[in-house]
């Protein structure tokens, strides 16, 4: 009782500072935003304009770091709750430099139309920044006094006022770089280069026109926009790697996994980017336009990341570089990749995913390229055989009953469609569906979705109930974004996710998903209405 008393005071307050700061800095944002108005490539302090306009997405990004951070670490929410709850609760003169320092920042857009702030933009910037370092101030100040943020920041480490001031410089970082990328950019026009270069390897004659940056073979031509400039791909990776680093932090090496693999990860998601575009002007020129539009673009940058997440995954497991002396692969005899239950949960999916986005490269209609799916799922089970005989797959009536009420939901919910008139499929591609459907799916989702994310959101069994249940939501939400009816994908995952939370072994949910899967597939099969399934 003590402690939720404790808490109970520091979490309205900080509820509070969030909800008033995204209101202000949304606001802010959407005053300056109207760009036939307002643009600052027409004032003369183009950088100082930029960065100020980046300012309130800079506060936002640390706000949700620091928030991200505690809620993922108690100790530091405990820490900061007490010494919140230590603090005087009446701060008055805060929360008055808070709204000077907001008044100094709408003053001049208040009193200026966009058009006019344009050429004054000189004269009101001492105001912006003046007002956002009061406001910033007056808002942290209205938290903890200084001398309390000094403790708790100091006092839980380094690596916290690291990640606060990492996220705060991000959109600055990306903002001084932009450069880089978007229309005309030194990495777009890079790209062009690249891939008329690999034609040329090829001795491909193309035709092209550089200051539009037009690349053509035959009759079929693609303009290289700043979308096909790679720098998608390389946020991708470094999200994706930051998030492993997050994951591994207690057996990963950060120098060697930072400044060897990510540089190596980064130019090889660039060169692949350089391949996809190559490949999608040769499909389109000697294949199909369409193939090239509809399929290729569409999914081979998925393909394309996806290989690389799992070359990323396989190095760092098998290479004693990148790990810390007491997690080196080769101080723990008898544990193997295929053996490694952690792995076992997540590359199936991988390859799951994977062939999703390949099937549509191949075929113009993506379901009779199935057959390739539960290749592609079988060879992700067969991998991980030895660390999938370890797991504990046992179910009982509960689950059971439970797969029965989730195929009722699903039968019910669904949408009313006659039963195709087409020629039915192939007795081949049926038996492929069902044995997809029904018994290898429920496996490869159940392991990621449940045994994984679940499991890695939720905590421990002794964990608070809000991380429970947080963990059941995300979990369940990514569940129905894999689904194209997303509510009843959603409140599936919530099944699922119970069931597997109920034993802390995946045999529950996965029986239940096979036979939830097994009952919506015979009815399929019965009214010749394979949309079901």
């Amino acid at each position: 009782m003590r402690q939720e008393l404790i808490l109970r005071p520091a979490s309205m307050r900080l509820a509070v500072f969030l909800l008033v700061a995204v209101a202000e800095a949304a606001a802010i944002r959407l005053l300056t935003y109207d760009a036939d108005q307002f643009f600052c490539g027409n004032v003369s302090a183009y950088t100082l304009c930029r960065g100020l306009r980046t300012l309130p997405l800079s506060v936002f990004f640390m706000c949700a770091a620091v928030v991200l951070m505690t809620v993922a670490r108690p100790r530091l929410w405990h820490s900061y709750a007490h010494l919140a709850a230590a603090a005087p609760s009446r701060r008055l003169v805060p929360a008055g430099l808070h709204l000077l320092g907001l008044v100094l920042v709408l003053v001049p857009l208040w009193r200026l139309p966009l058009t006019q702030l344009e050429a004054q933009f000189s004269q009101a910037a001492p105001l912006f920044l003046a007002g956002g370092a009061l406001a910033l101030l007056g808002a942290a100040l209205w938290l903890l006094p200084l001398r309390v943020w000094k403790q708790w920041l100091l006092g839980n480490g380094a690596f916290l006022p690291l990640v606060a001031a990492g996220f705060f410089l991000l959109p600055l970082v990306v903002e001084a770089t932009g450069w880089l990328w978007g229309e005309n950019r030194a990495l777009t026009r890079l790209t062009f280069q690249a891939v008329s270069g690999v034609f040329a390897l090829t001795g491909t004659e193309l035709f092209t026109l550089p200051g539009e940056r037009i690349i053509g073979l035959n009759d079929f031509s693609v303009r290289i926009a700043s979308g096909c400039s790679g720098a998608e791909g390389v946020a991708l990776v470094a999200v994706f790697m930051a998030l492993y680093a997050l994951l591994a932090r207690r057996t990963l090496r950060m120098g060697p996994y930072w400044a060897v693999l990510f540089p190596v990860a980064v130019c090889l998601s660039w060169i692949l980017n350089i391949l996809r575009i190559s490949a999608l002007i040769w499909l389109g020129a000697n294949v199909s336009p369409k193939l090239a539009v509809d399929g290729f673009h569409s999914y081979a940058g998925w393909l394309m990341f996806s290989l690389l997440a799992f070359a990323v995954l396989a190095i760092v497991h098998n290479m004693a570089f990148f790990h810390t002396g007491a997690a080196k692969p080769g101080s723990r005899p008898g544990l193997p990749l295929r053996a490694d239950p952690l792995f076992a949960r997540i590359v199936p999916f991988i390859l799951f995913m994977m062939s999703g986005t390949i099937t549509p490269l191949l075929w113009e209609n993506p379901a009779d390229g199935y057959p390739l799916r539960v290749a592609f799922m079988l060879l992700g089970l067969a991998l991980f055989w030895p660390a999938l005989r370890a797991i504990d797959w046992r179910a009982g009536p509960a689950d059971w009953l439970t797969g029965c009420a989730v195929a009722a939901m699903w039968l019910l919910l669904a949408p009313d469609t006659a039963a195709s008139a087409a020629q039915a499929p192939d007795p081949f591609w049926i038996l492929c569906r069902l044995l997809g459907t029904v018994l290898l799916v429920p496996v490869i989702e159940e392991l990621f979705f449940r045994a994984y994310v679940l499991e890695r959101a939720a905590g421990t069994s002794a964990a608070a109930p809000w991380r429970v249940l947080a963990g059941l939501a995300v979990s369940s939400l990514l569940f129905a974004a894999l689904h194209d009816r997303w509510l009843a994908g959603a409140a599936a995952g919530v099944a699922f996710g119970l069931l597997y939370l109920r034993t802390r072994r995946p045999g529950g949910a996965v029986q239940a998903h096979m036979l939830a899967n097994a009952i919506i597939a015979a009815v399929a099969i019965a009214t010749m209405n394979y949309d079901l399934i």
